[in-house]
């Protein structure tokens, strides 16, 4: 069988001087600690204050997320006091969105016990149907205390949070420790998810346990949060994380794929 045809209709290479922010015309930037959202903790019970001074590039062609313990800022929380944490969470709604292609994002998660690496996709209906009707694709997570462990899932109607449909992969070394290809595969009813070219998990609607909700547009999001439910406690010896994203691309897959840039066809 021939190897499918790629076609790059998209990509952020980072090659930018080391004070400059990711692109305007294509990245947006979640602010605070979910509050002004209605979900203090960002639905997780997260430490971080998310603000937009914490995403930069560094000279070496990486976008750079930055958590910092205990800022010199001002910045009040859901749990009391000023903010233990900055870090930064961006997403690309209503400048990029994607349907079905290859996706791949070569990165270096964050080392330390608390810290919680993620690229993720949401439907972009998600303003009008909420969450999980609107669908999460989460092509890489970590966590701090299983610094080997690559978390792939997706959560759709009946199978979100805990019970989300994915799979863990024990790559038997630090993800943290240099930096990896981590990519999907997003076809009509199939999302099959890659490290380093071999796969680590496919499914289709056979294999969740509710509505398949992935048949239609999604933004992108990547953020680096800080202790919470899924990754639990920090370390108190934790005083930073750098997690690193050397680039992101996508791609149509035999012609099938398509990236939209609603907010040039609104001017």
């Amino acid at each position: 069988m021939s190897e499918p045809k790629l076609d790059l209709l998209w990509s952020q290479e980072f090659d930018l001087d080391g004070e400059t922010v990711p692109c305007e015309a294509f990245w947006n930037y979640d602010l605070g600690d979910g509050t002004a959202n209605g979900i203090p903790g960002w639905g997780n019970n997260e430490l971080e204050y998310y603000v937009d001074s914490a995403a930069k590039t560094d000279g070496a062609s990486n976008l750079v997320i930055q958590a910092r313990r205990n800022p010199d800022q001002n910045l009040p929380t859901y749990y009391g006091g000023n903010a233990e944490w900055t870090s930064a969470r961006l997403h690309t709604a209503g400048k990029v969105e994607f349907l079905y292609g290859h996706l791949e994002i070569r990165a270096q998660f964050a080392e330390g016990l608390g810290t919680w690496p993620a690229l993720w996709m949401l439907g972009t209906d998600i303003a009008s149907v909420g969450w999980p009707q609107c669908g999460e694709i989460d092509i890489a997570e970590g966590r701090g205390d299983q610094p080997g462990a690559l978390y792939t899932t997706v959560h759709g109607p009946n199978y979100c949070g805990e019970h989300g449909k994915g799979k863990i992969t024990d790559i038997g070394l630090s993800l943290a420790k240099d930096f990896y290809v981590f990519a999907i595969d997003w076809l009509p009813d199939s999302i099959t998810w890659t490290l380093d070219g071999e796969v680590v998990l496919s499914l289709t609607p056979k294999d969740v346990a509710g509505e398949w909700v992935f048949n239609k547009a999604h933004f992108m999001l990547a953020n680096l949060a800080i202790g919470g439910n899924f990754t639990g406690p920090v370390s108190p010896d934790l005083v930073s994380a750098d997690f690193k994203i050397d680039y992101i691309r996508y791609f149509s897959i035999d012609g099938v794929g398509t990236v939209n840039f609603p907010s040039e066809t609104a001017i």
